[in-house]
């Protein structure tokens, strides 16, 4: 092959004059008439009108081999191209009152969508007369069967003045009106033309064509014509296009052998010229691309040649099944072995992607199915992807792991699983083709940081526990556990499941701590808390205050705490003045220490001291017993 110099967009550019991109159809850019689908009588040449440049003839049977490079530079102003991929658009003008065999053409309509639809759906698939077409290319590249309907337009617009005769219909268009229907129908919708967009033109029954106003080659008159497609410059733009009169009325349209119609007549008829023309404009859009000797195309190489059928539908033969659905479609050729193919045998593609199935969970096993694919594969390679769950194509291979099934480890809690797998037969091996999704791995729970616990470790409070952080979503269990002052040698204490405990008099001196269970369908995992400080009670008094020393002035006393429960942090300390009784006693101002010495003051009273213990569960006080009367000396 030739290596062209230049990209596609700007070698149409060259053809284009200085000054003719403003609008309307630029003057001199045109494609020739191509892949003129003849009538079923005969492979007669097609004369070219005066200023339609050279048009392609009918093929012969012996001429059955294409260019082995084409697009040579020394016959073309530029750079030649294909279609890599295609972009179809249905117009359809029906003014009102237009029939198509005597009824509606709604039917007609909406089969031709249905199969412009299936095409699209069946792209990348090699069991069709489309995949033929992957094995021819350009400087750019080879054609990928990729293509999209962009939907359809229905115009009512009456016809103009008819522009031709073709000695049957009143209404007769000729190939300028065609493009300037076609411009019309850009303008009103903001279409675009490409080098990968293509424009078919549908008109109802009743309705005839001619190449121009000389009414020599039309579709009624001999040699006639079924269908071609051709192109013109609009605005800078190549603008490819089908023309497609009504054939479903027109028996030297319909009547070749093998042709079957599942869909009707009326659609039929369409869809094999339909299919023809598109074939040829994905191959050789600008006539100077996939040709062979003869100047004849891919589509004009097999015209009405529709192979061996591959069953019957309403009493019809079809010969492709496209997206599940029947039709009947010329052959198209094959450089491979040079011969026309209904379908074109290659390396693997898939069209229906690989599945997995199996509980997506850790300990869990996934298996995968290879997918459906094309081109009867003979051995299948998988690799499984680990991906992330927030963005399920950010992907990655893990080392080993290439069998049918993988068994779930705990490094793929949280992500998602896709496999990829990979076809192979004789004549390479595929593209890579993903599964879908698995929905996001559920770990076995697993603690990300631990349960909190919250109140004051008091006898007669309450506790709370959180759960803690986990990896995963879960049900929660509590236990919550008495432990030793230090913390060790935790028991369950029975009845302590909830999230909350009451703390009971048994914990008095003891540390608590919760223990939280969490279960899934993966399995169970646990968390401890930290332990709480030693629990603690209002200290209460086990043995009263005691007082020491001798009761005369001047002397020192000293007084002890006495015994207490409950763990008291502090003790205050108040030295009490009492009647000689021991009663009515009254605080001693500044006495507040363990030791007090007497005062004058005190001469013929009696002493008591009073003691609060304190701790953060509260404070509670008791009183010694009272000494001898205070005495002189």
């Amino acid at each position: 092959m030739r290596v062209a110099l230049l990209t596609l967009t700007a070698a149409f550019a060259l053809l284009v004059p200085a000054g003719a991109a403003s609008g309307g159809v630029v003057g001199g850019v045109r494609a020739p008439i191509l892949g003129v689908v003849p009538t079923t009588g005969g492979a007669q040449p097609f004369v070219a009108p005066p200023g339609l440049g050279t048009l392609v003839r009918a093929a012969s049977p012996s001429d059955l081999f294409l260019q082995e490079s084409p697009c040579a530079l020394s016959s073309s102003p530029s750079p030649c191209w294909v279609m890599r991929t295609n972009t179809i658009y249905a117009i359809y003008w029906m003014p009102s009152g237009s029939t198509c065999d005597a009824v509606p053409c709604t039917a007609y309509e909406s089969g031709i969508n249905q199969y412009f639809t299936d095409v699209a759906a069946a792209s990348g698939r090699t069991d069709n007369v489309y995949s033929a077409a992957t094995q021819y290319y350009d400087a750019t590249g080879p054609i990928n069967y990729q293509s999209s309907f962009a939907g359809s337009y229905l115009d009512t617009n009456p016809f103009p003045a008819s522009g031709c005769n073709d000695g049957v219909n009143a209404v007769c268009l000729t190939d300028q009106q065609v493009e300037a229907e076609i411009q019309n129908v850009l303008a009103a919708n903001g279409w675009h033309g490409s080098t990968t967009s293509m424009f078919f033109l549908m008109t109802p029954d009743g309705v005839g064509s001619c190449f121009d106003n000389t009414s020599t080659t039309c579709t009624t008159t001999y040699p006639g014509y079924c269908a071609y497609h051709s192109g013109f410059g609009l605005n800078g733009e190549p603008v490819l296009y089908g023309n497609e009169p009504f054939g479903g009325s027109n028996p030297s349209c319909t009547g070749a052998p093998g042709q079957g119609f599942p869909n009707g007549v009326d659609v039929d008829s369409e869809l094999n010229t339909i299919s023809h023309e598109q074939n040829e404009a994905i191959t050789d859009p600008w006539g100077d691309a996939w040709v062979n000797a003869s100047q004849n195309e891919t589509g004009d190489i097999c015209a009405w040649n529709f192979g061996s059928p591959l069953g019957t539908v309403v009493g019809q033969p079809y010969n492709q099944v496209i997206n599940g659905h029947d039709y009947s479609l010329q052959q198209e050729y094959s450089n491979d072995g040079s011969s026309c193919v209904q379908s074109y045998l290659g390396i693997p593609v898939n069209f229906g992607t690989p599945t997995v199935s199996g509980n997506p969970i850790q300990g869990q096993t996934l298996s995968a199915t290879s997918g459906t694919w094309s081109q009867s594969p003979t051995s299948y390679t998988y690799q499984w992807l680990r991906c992330s769950s927030t963005s399920n194509t950010s992907c990655s291979a893990f080392t080993g792991d290439t069998g049918q099934t993988y068994q779930l480890t705990a490094a793929d809690g949280g992500t998602i699983l896709r496999v990829a797998v990979y076809a192979h037969n004789a004549a390479g091996t595929s593209m890579v083709a993903e599964s879908g999704p698995t929905a996001v791995v559920v770990p076995v729970p697993a603690p990300t940081s631990s349960p909190i616990v919250s109140g004051v470790a008091v006898v007669g409070k309450t506790l709370s526990t959180t759960t803690g952080g986990w990896n995963t979503t879960a049900n929660f269990t509590y236990q919550w556990q008495r432990c030793s002052a230090g913390g060790s040698g935790c028991a369950p204490i029975a009845g302590g499941t909830a999230a909350s405990y009451a703390i009971v008099a048994a914990d008095m001196g003891h540390t608590l701590q919760v223990v939280v269970s969490a279960k899934n369908v993966a399995g169970t995992g646990t968390a401890s808390s930290a332990t709480t400080a030693k629990v603690l009670s209002i200290p209460a008094a086990t043995g009263a205050p005691r007082i020491s020393g001798t009761p005369k002035i001047g002397r020192k006393l000293s007084g002890s705490h006495g015994n207490w429960r409950g763990f008291p942090a502090t003790y205050r300390y108040q030295w009490l003045r009492c009647t000689r009784s021991g009663g009515r006693c009254v605080a001693i101002k500044r006495a507040t220490h363990a030791t007090y010495r007497i005062s004058k003051h005190d001469s013929g009273h009696r002493l008591r001291l009073r003691v609060t213990a304190m701790n953060i569960a509260g404070s509670k006080t008791a009183n010694s017993r009272p000494t001898k009367i205070v005495r002189q000396r």
